[in-house]
């Protein structure tokens, strides 16, 4: 059960995995990894969905510094002539083959068991979404004011209640950090 928990977690399907925790849990509730697993899971999802919301909880000063640096470096950095420069809300759910997209990073939340580096980041027009990065050494993940250039950029939107709060933002996924340029 465990690794089918594992794989919906991966797969960015939160309301599975939490699913199927919660009844590996009423099966035997002495399972203490799935318990800090489901744990670890929520509050990733809760801190992020307040991230998000908040723009990172940053002042609006230190905002501004951030959105200059980004648009400066927008208008140089594109990946490759394959794609095209768009902002967040340009882009469909699921993958994005023909686009790409600059962000700047704002807060970040530390993964816990088997989550993945989440990113808060801001595009150009100001839209704060959630950046899943996978397989990254949390020694290398990107620091807060990195310009983040993510090349076909998978989309998702999670949307799930955790007790009484709705947790709803938006989402890019990045299986690996080679799959972006900092």
């Amino acid at each position: 059960s465990s690794g089918i928990n594992a794989e919906y977690g991966y797969l960015d399907d939160y309301r599975n995995a939490i699913s199927y925790f919660t009844e590996a849990l009423a099966i035997d509730p002495r399972f203490s990894d799935c318990q800090k697993e489901l744990e670890g899971l929520k509050d990733q999802i809760v801190k992020t969905h307040s991230l998000v919301v908040n723009k990172g909880k940053l002042k609006a000063k230190k905002v501004g510094v951030l959105m200059k640096n980004l648009k400066e470096k927008s208008c140089s950095q594109n990946p490759t002539t394959q794609v095209t420069m768009v902002s967040f809300n340009d882009l469909e759910n699921g993958p994005n083959k023909d686009k790409a997209i600059n962000c700047v990073l704002v807060s970040s939340v530390v993964p816990v068991g088997q989550t993945p580096f989440v990113c808060i980041c801001l595009d150009t027009q100001y839209t704060c979404f959630a950046v899943n990065i996978y397989n990254i050494d949390t020694g290398k993940a990107p620091k807060l004011g990195d310009i983040l250039t993510i090349p076909f950029p998978q989309r998702s939107t999670v949307d799930i209640i955790l007790g009484t709060e709705e947790c709803s933002f938006n989402m890019l996924r990045v299986d690996s950090p080679l799959q972006l340029m900092v």
